[in-house]
């Protein structure tokens, strides 16, 4: 049972870590490469549930932003 929840973490680890390499590539400025790239990947891959509830966390908050647009550009305070 252990095992399995090991090699589960570490595969999810992997493809997350493997996943922000790319996703990093992508996104980096050209002109200021970050040179610890590979590093940082596998930290990322390593709290993968860490970044996990941020996703979750964003994609509420985005939506909580979404449902809440008004019309009118009153400034309104938690109203």
């Amino acid at each position: 049972m252990i095992s399995t929840l090991m090699f589960t973490y570490a595969v999810i680890a992997l493809v997350s870590a493997v996943t922000v390499f790319v996703l990093s590539d992508r996104v980096s400025d050209d002109r200021r490469p970050a040179p610890h790239r590979a590093v940082l990947s596998l930290c990322a891959g390593a709290i993968w549930p860490v970044l996990l509830i941020g996703i979750a966390e964003f994609g509420s908050f985005a939506m909580y932003a979404k449902a809440h647009e008004h019309a009118d550009d009153r400034a309104t305070v938690l109203t």
